[in-house]
């Protein structure tokens, strides 16, 4: 959304598209916010991933479903969680790992939504690890 130096969303905001990335909301599958970002959305909508290996499309898929369990599961969590279009998709990529567990489907919501705190507080930690 950057040409010529210059936002082409925002005519007087060009810091914004230089520090705003809009991928974020593809990344997670999810809008970018209402009709206030409606230009945001169409962009969003046109991207496309491609993969060069399975895990690869597993870690997308991962950030996709985490970002869905925040949003639809919100009552899961026993702490705020973001309700922000654009938190939902930072906590979703932060916190991605813990939906590439199989087992993942046996375990309750809340117990989820713990483990999905706790990644969060290991990430920010820097005790993530690649």
């Amino acid at each position: 959304m950057l040409h010529a130096g210059k936002c082409s969303i925002y005519a007087d905001r060009p810091q914004t598209c230089l520090d705003y990335d809009c991928r974020i909301f593809a990344a997670a599958g999810i809008a970018a916010g209402a009709t206030d970002k409606a230009v945001i959305n169409r962009r969003v909508n046109k991207w496309r991933f491609t993969y060069a290996t399975d895990a690869e499309r597993a870690a997308h898929e991962a950030v996709r479903a985490a970002a869905s369990f925040i949003q639809l599961r919100r009552s899961s969590f026993s702490s705020p969680v973001p309700m922000s279009p654009m938190g939902i998709a930072v906590l979703a990529i932060k916190v991605y790992s813990v939906f590439l567990n199989a087992s993942l489907h046996t375990r309750s919501d809340a117990d989820i939504a713990r483990t999905l705190i706790d990644a969060n507080r290991a990430f920010d930690a820097g005790e993530v690890h690649a």
